[in-house]
């Protein structure tokens, strides 16, 4: 018989072993923490990878109410600014924030002057304008 094997009469129990070193506790900051639920296993674990009893979890998004509050504000903030968006009226928004501060007018591209929106009185075709504005820059040029 050699060194490596066990006499006929030892029986050799490898069924359990205790490992007391794994560190599997979560440590996560208790306001911080979100969660993962296993539904397959009914377990619940927290996002650095520990499971977390369910109750803890339970209590803990209870407690965090707040926190949860104020997500769904933002996801809806966040959802309406989606469905408001209108690329062709960001100007627009733009210089309506500018001029609701009331410190700020909006100023002529041309002269640099400043204007008030109520004096805005007339408009003019765009294609006429495009037009308009390639002829004096070709005046200009030449």
């Amino acid at each position: 018989m050699g060194t490596d094997q066990l006499p006929d009469k030892i029986i050799e129990l490898d069924i359990l072993r205790i490992n007391r070193n794994i560190d599997k506790k979560c440590k996560c900051n208790r306001w911080e923490r979100k969660f993962t639920v296993d539904t397959t296993n009914k377990k619940v674990y927290c996002n650095c990878g520990a499971e977390v009893d369910p109750y803890e979890a339970l209590e803990d998004l209870a407690r965090n109410r707040e926190r949860i509050v104020e997500e769904n504000k933002r996801l809806y903030e966040q959802r309406k600014q989606i469905i408001d968006y209108k690329p062709w009226l960001l100007v627009f928004r733009d210089l309506e924030s500018q001029y609701r501060s009331k410190m700020m007018l909006p100023a002529c591209p041309h002269c640099g002057r400043g204007f008030f929106f109520e004096e805005l009185r007339s408009w003019t075709n765009r294609q006429l304008e495009i037009k308009r504005r390639e002829k004096e820059k070709g005046d200009n040029d030449g």
